[in-house]
């Protein structure tokens, strides 16, 4: 196994699980959610720009892979609103618990798109995953808040994030990575930022603070996360990359239960830890038959 793959796909997933409470932090008020995405990706893509400028060794993209790119941005963009919405109803940790299922998605369609087969000795342990997201997430003293229309909002970002990552991970294989991840926020920046234009004003609702939580948000997303995420793709796979991705919920809990005041329990860490044994098994065997 690729050790800075693991590293790679290890950072993405801090990233990503630092995002949502950044989030949560930076919408204490009403403001238009395509604006807020819009403005997330438009601050990273003014980051990777550069980056990806000197350090790229190829920027050339061929027509077919931009239309995927621009495919993806969109799909990422619309899971990013009901994201957003979902943070806000349910909280950041219990938002990306549900949402992680997207982890189960990505690996039957890199299976059945894509043929990648890697991995799949290991299969057993991703319901292991799913069982501890479950337990983590059925809490009788908050269920009520829990309803079909808030899972939904939720679980729907999970299904677009299994194909932006399926769609992802098949351009690697002739695109260069900085250039997916730039290319990529440019769409997400320029089509959410048009959508929310009018309702600029209401930036004034969340102040500097929270312009900046904001900022920041979209730093860990797309510039440490998802273009450092690819990387992983490249060459672990999509099984082992979004395996290591069911710590966020672990990671998650911890940081918003101290920032955010976001309550939880035993059974909320006992269920968070059901996940994380489901990777550490799957490296392990993964190891063992490499070696």
């Amino acid at each position: 196994m690729d050790a800075l793959g693991v590293i790679a796909a290890t950072i993405a997933t801090i990233s990503w699980s630092i995002a949502p409470i950044t989030i949560r932090l930076g919408i204490k008020n009403n403001v238009n959610l395509a604006l807020v995405a819009g403005i997330r990706a438009f601050i990273a893509s003014i980051t990777l720009l550069p980056i990806a400028l000197l350090f790229s060794n190829n920027h050339h993209v061929y027509f077919y892979d931009l239309l995927l790119i621009i495919v993806s941005g969109t799909v990422v963009g619309l899971s990013d609103l009901l994201y957003i919405e979902s943070i806000k109803r349910l909280g950041s940790w219990r938002a990306i618990l549900i949402s992680y299922q997207y982890i189960l998605i990505a690996q039957i369609l890199a299976y059945l798109a894509l043929k990648e087969v890697r991995g799949i000795y290991a299969m057993f342990f991703t319901p292991l995953a799913s069982l501890g997201l479950y337990i983590a997430l059925k809490d009788s003293k908050h269920s009520t808040s829990i309803t079909l229309s808030n899972f939904m909002m939720a679980y729907v970002p999970a299904v677009l994030w299994g194909i932006a990552t399926v769609i992802s991970k098949y351009l690697t294989g002739s695109v260069d990575l900085l250039m997916i991840a730039m290319y990529r926020s440019m769409v997400i920046a320029l089509i959410f930022t048009l959508l929310g234009i009018r309702n600029l004003r209401e930036l004034r609702n969340i102040g500097a603070e929270g312009f900046l939580y904001i900022a920041m948000s979209g730093i860990f997303t797309h510039v440490s996360g998802f273009s450092i995420f690819l990387y992983a793709l490249k060459s672990i796979g999509t099984f082992i990359s979004t395996l290591i991705n069911s710590l966020g919920p672990l990671i998650t809990q911890m940081i918003s239960n101290k920032l955010c005041n976001e309550e939880v329990s035993r059974r909320h860490v006992f269920g968070a830890l059901i996940t994380t044994s489901s990777i550490v098994l799957t490296l392990i065997i993964d190891l063992m038959v490499c070696i």
